[in-house]
């Protein structure tokens, strides 16, 4: 687990399907993800196996982001290193709060703090990168906010609510996190 002063990152249980299920089947929270086909209960127990087996190999750290409340820890959302490559060091970076009462309220960058700090601590990676639709400004927000760089567009790659919109490519270097 992984612990700040506003959210807690732990492991992703079964249990947490549930959550999931609702983050991942309302429009308003997937229109921001890659993701756009309704998810199912079976395709949800698929994707935890699978985690764990990645997890074991070494190239995914996925993790439940929990509000710390006064009255006990809330699942708000999930935040993961993925891809994670021993040879070059390098991984891709992924956010999704799912409670939208916590949007914008500082715990997506509480907890991308805390992932950063393990992959490039921890995991001993050089570069983490992570995208985002241009139309997602909390988004583009957040990556500025902890050290990411933009580093290029991807014109029109995405196709949400009717339009095309740009697909934005990040990075961070481990030099560039530590001079924060």
């Amino acid at each position: 687990m992984l612990k700040g002063k506003k959210v807690l990152l732990s492991p992703v249980k079964r249990s947490d399907i549930s959550h999931f299920l609702k983050w991942f089947n309302d429009p308003e929270v997937i229109q921001h993800l890659s993701m756009y086909l309704p998810m199912t209960e079976m395709a949800e127990e698929k994707w935890i196996e699978e985690l764990a087996t990645r997890g074991r190999a070494g190239t995914d750290a996925h993790f439940v982001i929990e509000a710390m409340d006064g009255d006990g820890n809330t699942p708000i959302g999930t935040v993961g290193i993925h891809g994670i490559s021993p040879k070059d060091h390098s991984a891709m970076f992924g956010i999704a709060i799912g409670e939208k009462d916590y949007w914008s309220k500082g715990y997506g960058t509480e907890a991308t703090r805390l992932i950063l700090n393990y992959g490039f601590r921890q995991l001993n990676l050089h570069r983490v990168s992570s995208s985002a639709f241009s139309f997602n400004e909390r988004s583009i927000k957040l990556h500025m906010r902890v050290g990411f760089r933009e580093e290029g567009r991807q014109r029109e790659g995405v196709f949400r609510n009717g339009q095309y919109h740009d697909h934005v490519g990040f990075g961070i270097l481990r030099d560039e996190w530590k001079g924060l």
